[in-house]
């Protein structure tokens, strides 16, 4: 009897630490969601696609195709197809799209050239791990020495922050939309556990190194998801935060803690488990078996934030919790919360493209140049 206990014990510690290890995985080697399917076409402006929360969602959204090579462009609106098989979009272009192939919904509707008027300059942004790739959009006339800099989030390019980047097209300031590391983009760069914005965050230091290098005199970080986390850390701690002039978040991943348990609960999944994954990647030896080189901070508390700061949330996001959000900005007058119409995760410019970049640039205008917060 003491034996087959003994058995017992060893493979339910075993299913425990599986179980455990695959829930750590899913949170620092995340997978994209599934692709979509085209299903067919009505005719040469509307596309049927399988149906998600993404393509039913009613705001400007793209579709990329041809194994993911090419992009078209989704006007605002969806339909459910004759027997609610699938989703009616249609195409801000008539596009060739064949039948039965897989593509992916996004969010970003922008190539790299028609974000402004004039074309990109690709630049290097040397960090202390690799040289990653940026796009320039130069500013005109004095306007040009105010900097805003993009972070994407995770499971996304840098394509991702051009809506961004986009609203401010009109701005006369300078955009930079930056990669960073772990999110494929530097040469040569293999994939590794995401630290979840806590060794990320030095890429974007060195950003604002090369953007005042370049002649930046005012610093603005917008942060998309987890690019919000990186924006956060480098007001905190980065090098450069005494010239971080103010902060915008969008969709803002504030604490991984919460975050983290807020996914699990909409996946089902118990809350003693979230605290078991929480634990194995905050530990020393755990962390290290999953793959990184040390353990996270994760600890429940909201950050503080020392410089004027505008989030731009949807309550309807199921990936960052929106209460998270509601609660930083109630803990400090230095925040600011916008709140856009129910939309997915990071599609909140989506939703209304012309209130996104009112709000973002009526909000930044009164800090060009204003003394920074810290």
């Amino acid at each position: 009897m003491i034996r087959l206990l003994a058995v017992v014990t060893i493979v339910l510690a075993a299913v425990y630490a599986a179980l455990i290890r695959t829930l750590a995985n899913a949170v620092i080697y995340p997978r994209r969601a599934r692709p979509t399917k085209i299903l067919g076409t009505l005719e040469p402006s509307e596309v049927v696609l399988s149906s998600t929360p993404l393509t039913r969602f009613k705001g400007t959204i793209g579709l990329l195709y041809d194994d993911e090579t090419k992009l078209a462009v989704m006007k605002p609106g969806a339909r459910l197809h004759e027997g609610g098989a699938g989703v009616v979009r249609t195409l801000d272009t008539p596009t060739v799209l064949h039948g039965n192939t897989l593509a992916r919904a996004t969010g970003n509707i922008f190539e790299p050239t028609d974000v402004t008027e004039h074309p990109p300059e690709s630049v290097d942004i040397n960090t202390d791990s690799a040289v990653q790739p940026a796009w320039l959009y130069t500013g005109t006339g004095d306007q040009a020495s105010t900097w805003v800099i993009h972070v994407h989030g995770m499971l996304a390019g840098r394509d991702s922050a051009l809506r961004s980047a986009h609203a401010l097209r009109n701005s006369g300031w300078t955009s930079l939309v930056i990669s960073y590391r772990g999110d494929g983009e530097a040469q040569g760069e293999r994939r590794q556990a995401s630290t979840l914005g806590q060794a990320e965050w030095q890429d974007l230091d060195a950003a604002v190194t090369f953007a005042r290098a370049h002649g930046a005199k005012t610093v603005f970080l917008v942060g998309w998801s987890l690019g919000a986390t990186l924006a956060l850390y480098e007001s905190e701690k980065g090098a450069n935060r005494n010239f971080i002039n103010g902060l915008v978040l969008v969709s803002p991943v504030i604490n991984w803690a919460r975050s983290i348990r807020f996914g699990m609960t909409q996946n089902r999944i118990p809350a003693w488990l979230a605290t078991s994954t929480l634990a194995a990647l905050s530990f020393t030896v755990t962390s290290r078996l999953l793959g990184l080189k040390r353990p996270l901070l994760l600890p429940p508390e909201l950050p503080r934030v020392s410089v004027p700061t505008l989030i731009i949330h949807s309550n309807g996001d199921r990936t960052a919790p929106f209460d998270v959000s509601a609660a930083f900005a109630d803990s400090s007058d230095l925040v600011t919360l916008e709140t856009f119409p129910p939309s997915p995760h990071a599609m909140e410019w989506n939703a209304d493209p012309d209130r996104f970049a009112t709000t973002i640039y009526e909000w930044l205008s009164p800090l060009v140049e204003g003394p920074s917060a810290n």
